[in-house]
């Protein structure tokens, strides 16, 4: 596969995976006063592995190991479970579409890491990109004693973590399965999961809590329909979302990776109602547009092995 050809895939893999992500989210946050983010985390994940475990059995485990060896793989995975935790943490507690803007942050964050982890050229245009996204954040916040919330911090630590396991990927992790990769990311979610429901039930959390500190609420019918369904999309997103940073730079998937910014105002408008006002907008745009230039900046692709 040359390097074109493997640009557009990775683009077609990115852009199938943000739409899958964005109504995973979605659903996530229109259901959050009957799940609590410890079940989202455990069971979504458990059921994400087994179909994953199946599928690998299936192929006979072709271009990897179930688990890799590789540190940088698992790295991966704890940066995307801290990713996951902020984002969800945040979801209840302010507008998806707000939540997405913050989160989407990511291709800004993927410049500069780029830049740090992988030697990569930034120029001009990466620091316009970087100002532009910054711009951005401001705006939508607009920061004062009133408006500031410590809950805004957790969408905005979440693009950081998305970004910083992005750049892992294609910088070190371009020879593992990208279905190892998933695997090993659920796994750790489920871990992760666990971990925090066991923390919760030592602090004496019950569960007439909210989404974000219930241990364990009583589930019906619908929401075991709904936590399964999540596990499914989540299998699909995760080896989708891992083979388009191993295929193409994290700025330039990063660009198309920027299309669950859309998909978040559409979910917003019919699931919610959010109807974003003028600065609002003017944020997100200016976030987007920070997004589209460090896409284009002229980061390098690090030194991770080349794909034929």
């Amino acid at each position: 596969m040359n390097i074109r050809q493997a640009r557009l895939a990775g683009i077609l893999a990115i852009s199938g995976a943000v739409f899958l992500l964005s109504l995973s989210d979605a659903l996530v946050k229109l259901f959050s006063d009957a799940v609590s983010l410890g079940q989202v985390l455990v069971l979504r994940s458990a059921v994400a592995a087994v179909i994953l475990a199946i599928v690998f059995r299936l192929t006979g485990g072709r271009g990897g190991r179930f688990f890799s060896a590789n540190p940088w793989v698992w790295t991966r995975s704890f940066s995307l479970a801290l990713m996951w935790g902020s984002y969800y943490a945040a979801l209840p507690f302010i507008s998806f579409s707000l939540a997405a803007a913050c989160y989407y942050t990511s291709p800004i964050w993927m410049t500069v890491l780029s830049a740090i982890l992988c030697k990569a050229y930034i120029g001009r245009r990466g620091v316009l990109a970087i100002a532009l996204g910054f711009a951005g954040v401001l705006v939508l916040l607009r920061p004062g004693p009133e408006a500031l919330s410590p809950v805004m911090a957790l969408p905005l630590m979440a693009g950081f973590f998305y970004a910083l396991a992005a750049v892992i990927t294609y910088g070190r992790c371009r020879d593992v399965s990208p279905l190892s990769m998933a695997i090993n990311l659920n796994v750790v979610l489920a871990a992760a999961g666990s971990a925090y429901v066991a923390a919760l039930v030592l602090s004496g959390a019950g569960d007439d809590a909210v989404f974000l500190l219930a241990v364990w609420p009583p589930l019906e019918w619908p929401e075991w329909q709904l936590l399964t369904g999540l596990g499914v999309l989540l299998a699909v997103i995760t080896a989708a979302v891992a083979l388009a940073y191993q295929l193409a730079p994290a700025p330039v998937i990063g660009l198309f990776d920027n299309g669950y910014l859309v998909f978040a105002l559409v979910w917003g408008l019919l699931l919610f109602g959010d109807r974003p006002g003028m600065p609002d907008l003017a944020g997100i745009a200016l976030i987007g547009g920070g997004a589209f230039l460090a896409s284009l900046a002229p980061v390098g692709a690090g030194k991770g092995p080349k794909r034929e």
